[in-house]
């Protein structure tokens, strides 16, 4: 015993007399050396209430055994906790009686106090993790996981039996499994951070999209302790780059649309001189822009035909269309193929009344009614107090071309001109859905499709 790197002491004898190796030495503290060879009873007596009945127990013949047992001493002058791991035996002499006991110690007081804190630390930190919005998750060093906080499960409805260990891959798609599964295994073996995105299972059985992120855990001394990481629901982000995806596309197929119709308008502009021509092109141009802001203000998904009317009509008459014009009918909402050529249609029709018909005179008037019926739009355009017409022109200009041909061609739709001595009536109908307008649909035709 007494060449022994292992604490140990002998209480021996009536007295139970203490001897113990210098190993033990350590725990007796400032009692050493006065302890060796007093009574085991004087040398602990501030614990003796504690460890008499393993005493007791080794002089009846029962060896003990207590790992990490706790013992308030007051070995420096305070009470102090300490916690030891030991055990007790008889001593037998050689006729075979009991005549004291053995004991072989070690003092664990250090090593319980850091489980302690470690528990302590790791609590704090479970209850910090629970208390995250983010999903959260830990693992040991094998990866298998050990926590996950409240936010994944009450997310994927999954519960601590089906979750911990490797069950948190039963909540993410068949499909990005693998590779997940992968990625997990490659970043435990390595000891690296881990990044990796997948579809993850919500609890009302829809497929979100995910990022998971995590860094090694590491102990103070720099030994590996698994991971820690945190998953974010990017679902929403994820629909929001698509739409801009799509957006970014959009804007580019309108762009070029607008482009094409300008093209179209320039080709087709026709006039006696520079001015002339520089001028219609212009109102031309004005004309698609109305339309582009009525479109856009409703995210391109249609434009009211009411605004469509009004605004083309301000534009020639100011303030005075509410005098000289009447604007009759229901609330329609033009899809974007029908409302970039129907603006097209009201501009050749101001402009003609502008220059030659009922708007060219103080006194005419201009009446514009509209109704839909079985999916179809028919507009009347109807003008009065403007100088006499003659009747139908013998040759068809520019405009009534441009009429015909987007109504007809364009539009799928039908045109009828009456040239009254009193003025124009004009009336049209087309389709309001694209499928109907089926020529609406083809690329290439003379003012876009929107």
């Amino acid at each position: 015993m007494m060449h022994s790197r292992q604490p140990m002491f002998l209480a021996w004898g009536e007295e139970l007399t203490f001897l113990y190796n210098q190993p033990y030495a350590t725990i007796l503290g400032p009692r050493h050396p006065a302890a060796f060879a007093r009574p085991f009873e004087q040398v602990w007596s501030d614990i003796w209430p504690d460890i008499k009945p393993l005493v007791d127990r080794a002089l009846a013949g029962e060896s003990t055994w207590r790992e990490n047992m706790h013992l308030v001493m007051t070995r420096h002058g305070y009470p102090e906790d300490t916690w030891y791991t030991f055990s007790y035996s008889p001593l037998h002499d050689d006729d075979g009686r009991i005549v004291g006991m053995f004991c072989s110690a070690i003092e664990t007081t250090g090593q319980v106090l850091a489980e302690q804190a470690l528990r302590e630390n790791e609590g704090r930190f479970r209850a910090l993790l629970d208390a995250t919005p983010a999903m959260m998750w830990v693992t040991d060093r094998n990866g298998d996981c050990t926590h996950l906080n409240q936010s994944w499960y009450a997310f994927t409805g999954q519960t601590p039996a089906t979750g911990l260990g490797h069950g948190w891959l039963d909540a993410v798609h068949p499909a990005d499994r693998p590779a997940a599964e992968r990625k997990f295994e490659d970043a435990t073996r390595t000891k690296s951070p881990l990044r990796l995105d997948y579809r993850l299972r919500h609890a009302d059985g829809t497929w979100r999209y995910a990022i998971d992120a995590a860094q090694p855990r590491l102990a103070e001394d720099g030994t590996y302790l698994g991971h820690v990481g945190s998953v974010l629901d990017i679902t929403d982000r994820r629909q929001a780059e698509e739409r801009q995806t799509l957006l970014a596309r959009e804007v580019d197929h309108r762009a070029k649309n607008v482009l094409a119709v300008v093209q179209a308008m320039i080709r087709m502009t026709q006039a006696d001189d520079v001015d002339s021509y520089a001028l219609a092109l212009q109102g031309r141009v004005a004309a698609l822009a109305r339309a582009h802001t009525l479109l856009a203000a409703d995210r391109w998904a249609a434009a009211d035909l009411g605004a469509l009317l009004a605004g083309e009509l301000t534009a020639f008459l100011g303030e005075e269309r509410a005098v000289r014009v009447v604007l009759t009918g229901p609330t329609v909402a033009l899809p974007p193929g029908t409302a970039q050529p129907l603006t097209m249609i009201v501009h050749e029709l101001a402009t003609n009344a502008f220059k030659h018909g009922a708007l060219s005179a103080q006194t005419g008037r201009l009446e514009v009614c509209w109704s839909v019926q079985d999916g179809r739009l028919r507009l009347d355009w109807t003008e009065r107090g403007g100088p006499a017409l003659a009747g139908a022109p013998q040759r068809l200009g520019f405009g009534t071309r441009v009429l015909d041909g987007t109504v007809r061609r364009q539009l799928g739709g039908r045109l009828q001109l009456d040239w009254r001595a009193e003025g124009l009536a004009c009336r049209l109908e087309v389709p309001l859905t694209p499928k109907a307008a089926g020529a609406a649909e083809q690329p290439g035709l003379m003012w876009g499709t929107g």
